[in-house]
Formats: structure tokens, C-alpha cells, sequence
């Protein structure tokens, strides 16, 4: 009886270092099996790519919302524009609402229009213009363009006739600022003080270009004395030295040395007493 519970004991103890063994090997079988995490590169953007990828964006948003303001027109106005163009047999809106105006003041009744004081007309002209001016070059010139038809007509407003002459004097500005950076002219140099106090003494009708030039009149820019191979070849000729240092003679080329032989023998003598 003795030996049959001691052989089950064994069996026993046998079985659960069994188990604890291969409970420990397949952990290390499970570390050694795992699968290293893949780390994902960051995209890093530069600047330009960065605002090119920020005006993509906004672009098609400012697309979108454009979108859904002309359904949103064309769902509440579209009827009643189509109404007025087909019944007075007009084929533009405005002309609907112009023949429409003028038939009611023939009958004795004046629209007037919305009214604002004098300080109101141009706190409103003035946002309007900036957002104008804020949306770019191309929003600018598509807005002087719309409203000097509108003033050409005599039907453009108060407040209109404002945002005209802020935007017109911004695109005449940026204009004449192409102008000049085509002619070489630096950002840098317009925005100098002592260009602005100067241009701020001339007639307000010169153009910018004008200003510049009067400008320069009265401030030529320093000449620089052309050195070594700067210099024309006439100077090079005619201007032989009977000594020359090294650090005047390192500053001539191959090409100016084989076009003046007395150059040549100049330097050659020179190169003995050079120390």
C-alpha cells in the first residue's frame, strides 16, 4: 500500500515539473516569436511646402462654402429673378430691377436704400476693402474692374464708390512695386527711411517709379572700382606697373596674362623680390 502511494506521489511531482517547464518555455518561446513594432516615419514639410499644401486647403474649402452660399441664392432668389426677367422681358437681373425701379418712381414711389451715417459708410467701405485686399492681387483687380463699371454706369453707391478708391490706390501700389522688382530694385530699398521721408516731400500724382528715380538723382549709389580681372582691358594695357606684389598679380586670370605680354614680363620681374 506504501508503494503505491509513494509511485503515485512521484508520478505526481513528475507531471507538475513537467508542466512548469513547458509553461516557462512557452514564454520563451512567445518573447522570442513577437514581431518588433514598425515605426512609422514622420513627414516633416519645409515652409513653402507647407503653404502650398495650407492654400490647397483652403482653396477648395473657400470653394465649397462659395457653393453652398449659390444654392443656398438660387434656392431662395433664383425663382423670383427668373420671374422678374421673363415678366419685364429683360435678360440680366439688373436690368429687371433698374426697369422695375423706374416704374415706381414714375408712379411716385421712391426705394430709398439702406441708410448709414457718414462714419458707418466708411467703417464698412474700409472692411470691405481690406477683405478685398486680403484675398490677393487677382481678387483685387476682378473688384476695380466690377466696381469702375458700376461708377462708369452712376449706379454704384456710396460706400462702393469708397471701397473703389481704397482697392484702385492698393492695386496702383502693388503695380507699380512689379515694376520695379523688375527693374532690379530691392523691397529693401523702398522700405528705407531715408526713402520715405524723401518721397514724402514729392507730388502724391508721381508714380512710385518717378519717385525712385528722382530719388536717385539726388542719392546716386557710390561707384565701385572694378579690381583684378574686373578691370577693361584697355586699363590692363595701359596701366603696367613696374611692380607688382603677389597678391595683385594672383588676382589676374590665364586669359589676362596670355592678352598682355608686358603684363607678363611685369609680373616676372616682380616675382624676384618677392619675399
Amino acid at each position: 500500500m506504501e508503494n503505491n502511494e509513494e509511485l503515485v506521489l512521484e508520478n505526481t511531482e513528475n507531471v507538475e515539473e513537467q508542466a512548469t517547464e513547458e509553461l516557462v518555455e512557452g514564454n520563451n518561446a512567445t518573447e522570442t516569436t513577437e514581431e518588433p513594432i514598425e515605426e512609422v516615419e514622420e513627414k516633416l514639410y519645409s515652409e513653402s511646402e507647407f503653404n502650398s499644401k495650407l492654400d490647397e486647403l483652403l482653396s477648395k474649402k473657400i470653394a465649397r462654402k462659395e457653393a453652398k452660399i449659390r444654392r443656398e441664392y438660387e434656392s431662395k432668389y433664383g425663382r423670383v429673378e427668373e420671374l422678374l426677367k421673363a415678366g419685364l422681358e429683360k435678360e440680366s437681373f439688373e436690368d429687371a430691377v433698374d426697369t422695375l425701379e423706374n416704374f415706381y418712381e414714375e408712379k411716385g414711389i421712391k426705394v430709398s436704400e439702406p441708410h448709414y451715417t457718414e462714419r458707418d459708410t466708411k467703417i464698412l467701405a474700409d472692411a470691405e476693402a481690406n477683405d478685398i485686399i486680403s484675398g490677393g492681387y487677382e481678387d483685387i483687380i476682378e473688384e476695380t474692374d466690377r466696381l469702375a463699371k458700376l461708377i462708369e454706369n452712376g449706379k454704384a453707391s456710396d460706400m462702393e464708390k469708397l471701397v473703389f478708391q481704397k482697392i484702385a490706390s492698393e492695386r496702383k501700389k502693388q503695380e507699380e512695386l512689379k515694376e520695379l522688382a523688375n527693374l532690379g530694385v530691392q523691397s529693401s530699398e523702398l522700405e528705407d527711411k531715408k526713402f520715405k521721408d524723401f518721397i514724402d516731400k514729392l507730388n502724391p500724382s508721381m508714380s512710385l517709379k518717378e519717385k525712385y528715380e528722382m530719388y536717385q538723382k539726388f542719392n546716386p549709389k557710390p561707384k565701385v572700382e572694378p579690381i583684378g580681372s574686373m578691370k577693361t582691358e584697355t586699363s590692363k594695357q595701359d596701366e603696367v606697373k613696374d611692380f607688382y606684389t603677389f597678391e595683385e598679380a594672383s588676382k589676374y586670370t590665364r586669359e589676362d596674362l596670355d592678352k598682355n605680354p608686358k603684363l607678363v614680363e611685369a609680373i616676372e620681374k616682380s616675382m624676384l623680390e618677392w619675399k
